[in-house]
C-alpha cells in the first residue's frame, strides 16, 4: 500500500468509520492482496467487526511475509486473547516483549506489555500478572526519566492534591535502576533542609539530580517534573486502574483502592476516564 493508502485507512480507523475502510480495501484489493500494510488493516478490521476468523487468516497471510512484524504479531496476541486462547495470545505477546524489546517505540512496548499482563490476568495467573503491568510502568518511568535527565527542567509546582504515593516508589526505583548502571551506589532523597543546602551550594537550576561522593541525591524538582508527566500520559492512569481490578479480583481491597484513587488522581486534565470511579465506587459499595 502507498503511503497515501495508509493514512486514508488510518484516517477511516480513527473516526471508527469501518464501512468506509472496508470500502477502500475492496477497491484496492487487486494491486495490494498480497501487500503486508493491506493485510494488517484487513486482518485489524475484520478483528474490530467480530470477524476472529478472518482476522486470523489475513494474519497468517502477514506473518508469511513477515515473521517478526510487531503490528502482526501483537494483532494476532490480541486475536487469540478475545477468542480465550491465552496461551497462544501470550505466545505472540511475549514474543514481542523478548525480541523487539529495543527496537519499538516506548508506546507499543507499554501498548505491549499491559495486553500481555491482561491476558495472564484473563488466564487467572496473577503473578505474571502483575509482573508485566509492573514492567509496563517501568517502561513509561524509564523514558520520563531519560527526558528529565536530558533536558533542563523548567520549575513546575507540585500539585497538592495528590496524596497516593505509588508513583514516587515508581519515580525512586527508576533512578535507583540507572543508578546502578552509572556506577552509582547509593542514591538519597534528600528532607527540604539538606535539599536547600544543596541547592545553595550548588545551584543547579533545572537539574534533577546530583552526585557526590559516590551517591546521588534525587532533587524536588524530578519529583515535580515526573508527577506533571504522568498526569499528562493516560497510559499510567489506565496501567494503574488495570492493577487495581487485578487486585479487586484477588480480593485485596486495600491495594485495589488505592490504584484506583491514583488512577483517579492522574488522570489528564480534560480526559473522560470513567473506571477507576466505577471501580473504587465498586469496593465502596
Amino acid at each position: 500500500m502507498r503511503e497515501e493508502q495508509c493514512k486514508q485507512i488510518q484516517n477511516f480507523l480513527r473516526t471508527g468509520d469501518y464501512s468506509s475502510a472496508i470500502n477502500f480495501l475492496m477497491n484496492i484489493k487487486q494491486e495490494s492482496q498480497n501487500n503486508l500494510d493491506y493485510l494488517y488493516y484487513s486482518a485489524h478490521i475484520a478483528r474490530k467487526m467480530g470477524n476472529l476468523a478472518q482476522a486470523e487468516d489475513f494474519c497468517k497471510k502477514a506473518i508469511a511475509l513477515s515473521p517478526n512484524s510487531r503490528d502482526i504479531n501483537f494483532e494476532l496476541g490480541i486475536i487469540y486473547q478475545v477468542k480465550g486462547d491465552y496461551k497462544k495470545a501470550i505466545e505472540f505477546l511475549k514474543k514481542l516483549v523478548e525480541n523487539n524489546l529495543k527496537n519499538v517505540h516506548w508506546t507499543d512496548m507499554v501498548d505491549t506489555l499491559n495486553s500481555l499482563a491482561l491476558t495472564y490476568k484473563k488466564a487467572h495467573d496473577f503473578e505474571n500478572a502483575l509482573k508485566y503491568y509492573n514492567l509496563a510502568l517501568e517502561t513509561l518511568a524509564q523514558k520520563i526519566y531519560e527526558d528529565i535527565k536530558c533536558n533542563p527542567i523548567k520549575e513546575v509546582e507540585m500539585d497538592n492534591t495528590i496524596s497516593t504515593q505509588g508513583w514516587m516508589r515508581l519515580a525512586v526505583g527508576i533512578v535507583v535502576k540507572n543508578s546502578a548502571k552509572d556506577g552509582i551506589t547509593k542514591v538519597l532523597v534528600p528532607d527540604g533542609e539538606t535539599a536547600t543546602k544543596l541547592l545553595q551550594q550548588n545551584p543547579l537550576v533545572g537539574v534533577a539530580f546530583y552526585d557526590e561522593d559516590g551517591k546521588r541525591y534525587i532533587l524536588p524538582v524530578y519529583f515535580s517534573a515526573f508527577s506533571n508527566a504522568l498526569k499528562f500520559d493516560i497510559f499510567f492512569s489506565n496501567i494503574v486502574n488495570n492493577i487495581g481490578t487485578l487486585y479487586t479480583e484477588s480480593s485485596d481491597y486495600k491495594r485495589a483502592s488505592e490504584c484506583y484513587q491514583e488512577a483517579i488522581e492522574f488522570t489528564p486534565p480534560g480526559v473522560k476516564y470513567d473506571d477507576p470511579h466505577i471501580g473504587l465506587k465498586s469496593l465502596n459499595r
